[in-house]
């Protein structure tokens, strides 16, 4: 009998692994055909599939992001298959690779409505990080912006504010991408961004008081999308109205990010007429495996 093999995914796997994402949700298409190419051409994605007779029954995708942090996402299983432990097999694979690089932190996300994969979690024993939602907002047309773009300048301020002890306990744990990846803002990230002309920051009475990181959608051009968000608790709402005006300005025809959900984030985006895109929580869990000595 054949048995279920792993491998990386080829260009000539595209067609066979659109043919089952036709069916991997009930009530609405999946993105796959958007994406998948890029994917498998981009070599920082491994895109893994398990496959019989060397043709694709699932497959799921894992980004190494940095030294430290990989992101899997994008599990997907041919419906005649399903229940027949191909996730696990995946899921070990994945985590095998991973020890092989030496890359120690795996995140991944799941939404509160997908019972199926929360039991999964919980006999793992992954640890959940935070609760996240997708946010967005109309566009404001105007010919004023309170926003400066930051550069290396100023990187020792927007530094200071993130790790403001007062703010600490309220911040934004993750910088993230849409569709959905999320990492740690380290110093060098920070750099990157900073250089590559995405980071914003609201200063009054010559302080800076907010910043924002503008990152990327695979899904359209025509979004603005905030990756990273934090200021003073009071300047949230302004930041994000400036936000939506440097969008407009851009040609952008709407502005979404990721946010904690805590009161002030809720507060600020409510006043700002950011609107919650889907009532299920996104949550962020940290697999629990370990890296082989």
């Amino acid at each position: 009998m054949t048995e279920f093999q792993i491998r990386l995914a080829k260009i000539s796997d595209v067609e066979p692994i659109l043919a089952f994402c036709q069916y991997t949700w009930e009530n609405q298409k999946d993105y796959m055909h958007l994406v998948l190419e890029k994917r498998i051409n981009n070599p920082e994605n491994k895109v893994f599939v398990v496959t019989l007779d060397d043709i694709p029954v699932a497959m799921q995708q894992v980004v190494i992001l940095s030294k430290q942090e990989a992101w899997r996402s994008s599990l997907r299983v041919d419906r005649r298959y399903r229940r027949r432990g191909l996730s696990k097999l995946l899921y070990s694979h994945i985590n095998k690779y991973l020890s092989q690089v030496n890359v120690p932190i795996l995140r991944y996300c799941v939404y509160s409505d997908n019972e199926i994969m929360l039991k999964i979690i919980s006999q793992r024993g992954d640890e959940k990080l935070d609760s996240y939602s997708l946010y967005q907002a109309a566009t404001i047309a105007s010919a004023t912006n309170q926003l400066i773009q930051l550069d290396l300048n100023h990187f020792d301020d927007i530094l200071s504010l993130i790790y403001n002890n007062i703010l600490l306990d309220k911040k934004q744990s993750f910088y993230t991408k849409i569709i959905t990846k999320c990492q740690t803002l380290t110093p060098e990230l920070l750099k990157d961004c900073l250089v590559g002309g995405k980071v914003f920051g609201l200063r009054q009475n010559e302080r800076l008081r907010g910043i924002a990181i503008q990152s990327y959608s695979e899904l359209s051009e025509e979004e603005f999308y905030i990756g990273y968000l934090h200021g003073e608790p009071e300047i949230l709402t302004v930041l994000l109205c400036e936000l939506c005006k440097l969008a407009y300005s851009l040609g952008k025809s709407v502005v979404k990010g990721l946010f904690p959900l805590n009161d002030i984030f809720a507060n600020a985006l409510s006043q700002a007429a950011f609107q919650r895109i889907n009532q299920a929580e996104i949550g962020i869990y940290r697999s629990s495996f370990k890296i082989d000595n």
